[in-house]
């Protein structure tokens, strides 16, 4: 359907303006001298760097998962269950690489101090245009509710991070991943038996937990290929799960 179609576009729109940020951000840091050196040699903004670039990779895989997904459906080469896999994850992944640009961007902006905020840098539209993402073909709480009406994909979601996690050596990332969702999974079977109002309450912390799931899942599976773990690692420091009983 073209939704997806949008919805991916959506998503790659977000990994491309993230990328975009950092890239300049990274420049940035090599130039601007303050206390005695230049910004990239300080920990403390190396390591805002690296948490954002995390992010960005995080939703590059994610994207890039669903638009293997699309292909597939298009040449008509892919199975029942992926089918399902895709149509549960269209929204997910758009709804979550949305906020995470937003988040980025707003990083971004804020690394280059008032310059970041004065439009003669042309900064503030990276902000202005990665704020689109979330409300174009459905808000975060409209796909969190789309998401809802197949949430019986989630065993499919459940499947794929399982062969991300396969044989892999990053055993706490893969736990974090691992809890993460069988959370995810408790929480959907007792909001159900509790009813509608409480699983509508919920939604959208039930699909970014999925979304971010996945993501560190993929991120685990290209740092087995890759052998680089770094990013990996430190994806899975931040907000997986965001589900509240």
């Amino acid at each position: 359907p073209l939704l997806n179609i949008t919805r991916l576009w959506n998503g790659i729109s977000a990994v491309s303006l993230m990328r975009r940020g950092i890239a300049l951000a990274s420049d940035y840091a090599r130039k601007r001298v303050a206390f005695g050196a230049p910004l990239a040699d300080k920990p403390l903004h190396r390591d805002t760097l690296e948490t954002l670039q995390a992010e960005t990779e995080a939703a590059f895989h994610l994207a890039f998962y669903v638009a293997e997904l699309t292909g597939q459906s298009e040449t008509g080469e892919i199975s029942e269950d992926d089918a399902l896999l895709l149509r549960v994850l269209t929204p997910v992944m758009k709804l979550t690489t949305g906020k995470q640009s937003v988040m980025v961007a707003s990083e971004v902006l804020e690394m280059f101090g008032g310059a970041g905020y004065v439009e003669d840098t042309g900064l503030p539209v990276l902000l202005r245009d990665s704020q689109v993402l979330p409300i174009w073909e459905g808000t975060t709480n409209v796909l969190a509710l789309d998401t809802l009406r197949v949430k019986h994909g989630v065993t499919q979601i459940e499947a794929a991070v399982a062969r991300c996690l396969d044989n892999t050596d990053l055993a706490n990332a893969a736990r974090i991943a691992k809890s993460a969702l069988d959370h995810a999974r408790t929480w959907l079977t007792a909001a159900e038996r509790a009813g509608p109002p409480v699983l509508e309450a919920g939604a959208r912390r039930f699909v970014l937990t999925l979304g971010r799931t996945m993501e560190l899942a993929l991120l685990i599976k290209h740092a087995q290929w890759s052998g680089e773990h770094e990013t990996a690692r430190r994806f899975a420091t931040s907000a997986i799960d965001l589900i509240v009983d």
